[in-house]
């Protein structure tokens, strides 16, 4: 998730949103501090952070967003964590940050260093995949411009950990990303995506658009921006009937994602993004 323009768009934006707390309890949210361990450059504009959470009660969902507080910065945002569940275990998450001149991921870019200490708070209810046993079984369409791979990073890392525990009845689902940036620099996170792909090919299918850089000559990305016809390949593999779909990217490519699938006879309650920033 971007960050917004000004903190009270933040709060204004995301308003209706649920904020987390002790085992997911929905009253008097808390916040719970978190700890910057590694910090470093994913590309040109882009910075990771990876944080300690020592909190136990901390917990979020494959999709969700944090609030972002800085010690002395009045202004904050949110950043959706790119990281899985499962992570906690361990305690960290982990985000990825574009660079801005808006203060907190000003802060990110020119001033964080390890050992830095920042609060966070769990939201979002709009993109979260997290299925159940109960659940019927549906395959997943995800669609990301630039930055707004990180929740669908999250979504993928978590079924990936269900399908390496050989969870029985995740077996059936299969994943299709379609990610876009400008640059080939500008597709964070490829690496950890081809692994997952080439791990378990036959859940896992991705492919890499690039916009604003000429890779006719390498086969690993497609030239231009994700087309209509994409989209109908894809609903037509999966079928619109059992399909969910969850797009993160700049709003104007939102909205013609969700124009295009919904011509596709995609269901509107089976089309997920937040559009807030």
């Amino acid at each position: 998730m971007m960050s917004t323009k000004h903190g009270s768009d933040h709060l204004e934006k995301t308003s209706n949103e649920e904020r987390t707390s002790n085992e997911e309890e929905r009253t008097n949210p808390e916040y719970s501090e978190a700890e910057v361990i590694e910090l470093n450059d994913m590309s040109p504009t882009v910075k990771r952070l990876l944080l300690k959470v020592n909190d136990q009660s901390f917990i979020f969902k494959a999709g969700q967003w944090v609030d972002f507080i800085i010690p002395n910065i009045e202004t904050f945002t949110g950043f959706s964590m790119s990281s899985s569940p499962d992570q906690l275990q361990s305690s960290f998450i982990e985000l990825a940050v574009q660079f801005s001149d808006y203060p907190p991921t000003l802060w990110v870019h020119k001033e964080c260093q390890i050992g830095n200490k920042v609060s966070l708070r769990v939201g979002g209810t709009q993109i979260i995949y997290d299925p159940q046993p109960s659940d019927p079984h549906y395959n997943v369409l995800l669609i990301a411009g630039g930055i707004g791979i990180n929740p669908l990073l999250s979504m993928i890392r978590h079924a990936n950990s269900l399908k390496r525990a050989q969870t029985h009845w995740f077996s059936p689902v299969r994943f299709q990303l379609l990610y876009s940036a400008s640059t080939r620099k500008e597709l964070i996170f490829q690496d950890d995506i081809s692994e997952i792909v080439n791990n378990f090919p036959s859940v896992f299918q991705s492919t890499l658009f690039v916009t604003q850089e000429d890779v006719s000559s390498d086969n690993k990305y497609t030239q231009g921006r994700i087309q209509d016809s994409h989209l109908a390949s894809a609903v037509q593999e999966f079928g619109s009937e059992n399909l969910e779909c969850y797009i993160c990217g700049p709003p104007p490519m939102i909205e013609d994602m969700e124009s295009s699938l919904l011509k596709l006879n995609m269901k509107p309650e089976n089309v997920h993004y937040e559009k807030w920033w």
